[in-house]
């Protein structure tokens, strides 16, 4: 049975956990059309129960939701029956949280619980939240030796200007050389980022 779970970090917790619960009940009710709000064809069950503090959703036959609001946290669990109840499930209640807090919208990084899976692997991440890549070790190095080189062209041009007339050439074409090996590193670091960047993406689709 696959699993996900996500820890919100919000100071509107029991808010977010008491519409979300109150939104799925109406779905589920005689009233409110749950095929339009669900998007899908199958017949889909849903009953919420709730308090301030917790609640439980329930779509048949896809799974479950349990949600518990704990002072600036909102947890939500997913307990699904396929991988196609979990996705379902999943996006339902990204899509909700997204529009309830479309003023400040809150990120939500969902983490698979499942047997054999990576608990660092997270799905479903929504605009609240960027994707950030760490940097390596050469990248490091060649940003310090850029911002290193940026100092010494300064360091160089103003020593020209008070320099002896018979160094001015010679200070010259220093400072030419080192304009030229600034530009080469930085062609060099926006490529290997570059290419950093094209490797990810795979293994995040």
């Amino acid at each position: 049975m696959p699993v996900l779970q996500a820890q919100i970090q919000t100071n509107r917790a029991s808010r977010y956990l008491v519409q979300f619960c109150k939104h799925a009940a109406a779905l589920g009710s005689d009233g409110h059309s749950a095929r339009m709000h669900l998007h899908t064809r199958r017949e889909v069950r849903v009953a919420a129960e709730w308090s301030d503090s917790s609640g439980r959703v329930t779509f048949a036959p896809w799974g479950r939701a349990t949600l518990t609001a704990d002072g600036d946290s909102l947890t939500v669990r997913i307990d699904a029956a396929d991988e196609d109840g979990l996705t379902q499930i999943r996006d339902i209640i990204t899509r909700d949280l997204e529009r309830f807090s479309s003023r400040n919208p809150l990120a939500v990084a969902w983490q698979l619980e499942s047997p054999g899976a990576n608990p660092q692997d997270t799905v479903g991440v929504t605009r609240g939240q960027r994707r950030r890549f760490p940097r390596s070790r050469h990248q490091n190095a060649l940003l310090a030796l850029a911002v290193f080189l940026v100092l010494a062209l300064h360091v160089g041009l103003a020593g020209s200007i008070v320099a002896e007339s018979r160094w001015t050439g010679l200070a010259a074409n220093v400072v030419a050389a080192l304009v030229a090996l600034k530009i080469a590193l930085i062609v060099v670091a926006r490529i290997k980022i570059r290419q950093r960047r094209a490797t990810k993406r795979p293994e995040q689709s």
